[in-house]
């Protein structure tokens, strides 16, 4: 796998324009309970994105939020180029993920998460290699969570390293820019994990995707909590991952995947 230089949030990043040839973008925000926060998000992206990318679409996909997160977005989608959709009841991050990302039209998705851990200009970090790969992952150089969050990750990469064989070290970033026809084809086929990035990744390097992981700097939280990894959640969330990677083990041995792919190493 390529080796990339960490990031450092210092390090200046030449800001575009975004190729042309490669088609255009969509950027694609899954949104739940984050009315703090969303249109700083939504602001920044777009001042940055919208005069250097030629043919950018904004979809913002809101999750049942149970905030004021509706009607700041609903405020925005009169004034800011998005198209906004809502939903009365709570999918959950998998699902929503997964419909959120069926409302792109361009050729290439990028994928953020909306509580501003990221910030836009790195963008410009994934942006080169979309000429040589298919999906394109920010890894978070250094992590800026909580220690539980970090440990969590940490586990859940190193589980699905060792179970299927990959090179990779952050399979559930938040900051992802990927190939929309691998999206539709592999979507529909994420069904084990709770979080839709770590098993979308298994499931495209099986089938020889290209995928590489590019450093780029990670951010604390700035307003608000996670509403996903409560401490007191959390040997649930690591009970329910860990059987989501055992039933995805067993049905790739079953289909024969991981006899094939150890086989080609």
């Amino acid at each position: 796998m390529t080796q990339i230089p960490p990031a450092r949030a210092g390090n200046a990043t030449p800001r575009g324009p975004a190729d042309p040839a490669q088609g255009g973008i969509s950027l694609v925000f899954p949104v739940f309970n984050e009315s703090f926060i969303i249109e700083q998000t939504l602001r920044n992206y777009i001042a940055e994105l919208a005069p250097r990318v030629e043919d950018l679409e904004v979809i913002v996909a809101e999750d049942g939020s149970t905030d004021d997160t509706k009607a700041v977005l609903e405020r925005l989608a009169q004034e800011l180029p998005i198209r906004l959709f809502t939903s009365d009841e709570r999918k959950g991050y998998q699902k929503a993920v997964i419909d959120a990302v069926s409302h792109a039209t361009k050729p290439w998705i990028f994928l953020v998460d909306s509580d501003y851990q990221f910030a836009v200009i790195d963008f410009w970090r994934l942006e080169p290699y979309r000429k040589s790969h298919d999906v394109i992952l920010g890894m978070k150089s250094p992590r800026k969570d909580p220690f539980y969050r970090v440990w969590l990750s940490g586990g859940y990469n190193f589980l699905l390293r060792q179970y299927f064989k990959l090179p990779y070290h952050d399979m559930d970033t938040g900051f992802r820019l990927i190939k929309r026809e691998l999206i539709e084809a592999i979507a529909p086929q994420v069904r084990h994990m709770s979080f839709f990035t770590a098993e979308f990744v298994v499931r495209a390097h099986y089938q020889g995707a290209r995928i590489i992981e590019v450093p780029v700097p990670h951010y604390a939280r700035k307003i608000g909590s996670t509403t996903i990894f409560f401490i007191s959640k959390l040997f649930g969330l690591c009970f329910q991952q860990f059987l989501g990677i055992l039933k995805m083990r067993a049905e790739f041995s079953e289909r024969g995947l991981l006899a094939q792919h150890k086989s080609g190493d």
